[in-house]
């Protein structure tokens, strides 16, 4: 019988926490063949510590070159969902660090990509696969704690000087209301009360207490939301990750008909604690791990030498097992997209929530989202007073920017699947050419390689909105030509076209995550279009992510 050939693996984010992967992808049958970093400085030594053969500083240039069979997304949280996405576009397997997104818009987009690909998404809630919270797990499986009915998850874990030195997370972490990090508390929970979600939520906060060295105030210290679930149970979710107080960091509680259980909060005489009716007559506590003997699964009860190597006290192992497991068709993922969205949802909005006063607010239920109808996409138009002056298309030496010609066919599907439309073929380019204005389907040519590396398009396409409107459409370049001004070139093309053309109204659809792309748009002079229903606080999210 063969042995199940590697799995190749690129890391994303890996300077920092991805290098903690490398023994348990080893010891699971997988192997770092790339790595990528914006930060080119920890790139060498990335890659001696992962054993990889190719390094990146394009997250897009690597799912293309390095045939990949999965990543380990380990990036800042703002960037899950459109680097799970990239990948899940072109069949590669994701394994995303938490939260799953910081939007519920985002996820409505992840979770489309994750039921459109044929690869398995699944998020890394590495706390599911500690060993007390697993030996919790089984000890409910077995029926001993009775009905559950109210849990607590805490994470209480001091980040301001964290904050200074990982920037990202003065924004995403420790400068949005409500919970902003609640996977590690709410994940386990779950898992015990199996088959339930959380259906509604409301959340507070304690206040604004502490300041950074710009003084500028934290969010609330404490945030705390109250969860209700569809069984009828309750979940308390606290979070702080800025008060002044000794280490604690996760922190749980479960409560049953018939047992009790609750962690350490890592005081000096302090133990994980339980006490279960059908192994104790008394009401009295006894020690959690006294019980691993008889009900911890013995892969953990006797774990190898390779699980102990791996971070979060041999969590990390289990959790890339179960990964390369699923990818192997052997389990679905215990933590797929549906379950990464059931531990993620909630604390989005409960952001919500804390704006409204502590509101109680719906939580939506993404089995469902593929039942609705295709979500609008975002809009923007480019306003009238800059008709009579549209900008002149500027390029970097050594590329050319014209028509597409017939024999430009292969090569420009080849650049449209690297920049992430794999659905592009040519039966998709024969439906757009009719409705393409003559000499407004633009591509840039690198001059050296022959090779195409940028394309939009001046679309006819009328709206009730726009009865006589010009889409800019399918701006697409080339992820090895990134910042080099290609995109804003031939969008200035398209806008230059329309303007000959007379158009009086030209506009553009979009999605929430492409922030690059929007970017650029911004920069031409294009405006959010706001007033359609939900637009308005869409448009303020994405926003504030390119402003951060």
């Amino acid at each position: 019988m063969h042995e199940p050939q590697a799995i190749k693996v690129g890391v994303i984010g890996a300077g920092g926490r991805g290098q903690s992967f490398r023994s348990a992808l080893l010891a699971n049958g997988a192997s770092v063949r790339a790595v990528c970093d914006t930060n080119e400085q920890v790139l060498d030594r990335a890659a001696a510590v992962l054993g990889a053969e190719e390094k990146y500083t394009d997250c897009a240039r690597m799912l293309d070159q390095a045939q990949l069979d999965a990543v380990v997304i380990n990036t800042p949280m703002q960037f899950h969902v459109p680097q799970s996405i990239m990948a899940l576009e072109r069949g590669i397997h994701v394994l995303s660090e938490v939260p799953a997104g910081v939007s519920v818009e985002e996820c409505r987009c992840l979770v489309a990509a994750a039921r459109q690909s044929r690869a398995v998404y699944m998020m890394a809630e590495n706390y599911a696969y500690t060993r007390s919270n697993v030996l919790t797990r089984e000890l409910v499986r077995r029926g001993l704690f009775g009905t559950v009915y109210y849990a607590e998850g805490e994470y209480l874990h001091e980040l301001k000087q964290l904050n200074e030195d990982t920037p990202w997370r003065r924004k995403w972490q420790t400068g949005i209301e409500g919970i902003t990090y609640g996977t590690h508390s709410l994940g386990p929970i779950l898992q015990w009360m199996q088959g339930d979600r959380v259906e509604r939520v409301c959340c507070e906060g304690s206040g604004k207490h502490y300041q950074d060295p710009r003084g500028e105030y934290y969010h609330q210290d404490t945030s705390v939301m109250l969860c209700k679930l569809r069984s009828g149970a309750l979940a308390k979710i606290r979070v702080d990750m800025v008060s002044d107080r000794p280490h604690a960091m996760t922190n749980y509680q479960l409560q049953g008909t018939d047992g009790v259980y609750e962690s350490s909060r890592g005081g000096p005489v302090d133990a994980d604690k339980i006490w279960l009716r059908a192994l104790r007559n008394t009401i009295e506590w006894q020690d959690l791990d006294g019980l691993a003997a008889r009900y911890l699964p013995d892969e953990w009860l006797n774990p190898k030498p390779e699980v102990l190597a791996t971070g979060h006290w041999g969590g990390d192992y289990f959790e890339v097992r179960d990964f390369v497991r699923a990818i192997r068709g052997e389990i679905p993922p215990p933590v797929g997209v549906h379950e990464a969205m059931d531990m993620t949802l909630p604390g989005l909005v409960s952001q919500q929530s804390i704006l409204e006063g502590g509101r109680w607010l719906s939580v939506p239920d993404s089995r469902t989202w593929g039942d609705e109808q295709p979500r609008e996409q975002l809009q923007m138009v480019w306003p009238e007073r800059l008709l009579s002056s549209p900008p002149a298309p500027k390029l970097p030496p050594g590329c050319e920017l014209r028509q597409y010609r017939s024999e430009d066919k292969d090569r420009y599907l080849a650049l449209m699947h690297r920049a992430g439309f794999t659905d592009w073929d040519g039966a998709m380019l024969e439906r757009v050419v009719p409705t393409i204005l003559p000499g407004g389907f633009f591509v840039v040519e690198h001059t050296a390689t022959g090779r195409l590396v940028a394309t939009a398009m001046a679309t006819h396409c009328p709206t009730p909105r726009y009865p006589f409107g010009g889409q800019l459409g399918w701006v697409a370049g080339d992820p090895d030509y990134a910042r080099k001004g290609l995109g804003l070139a031939v969008c200035s093309a398209v806008l230059d076209r329309f303007a000959r053309a007379g158009y009086q109204r030209i506009y553009l659809l979009t999605d929430d995550w492409r922030l690059p792309a929007i970017k650029v748009y911004l920069k031409l002079g294009f405006e959010p279009v706001r007033s359609a229903p939900g637009m308005e606080e869409r448009w303020r999210k994405v926003l504030a992510a390119l402003a951060g």
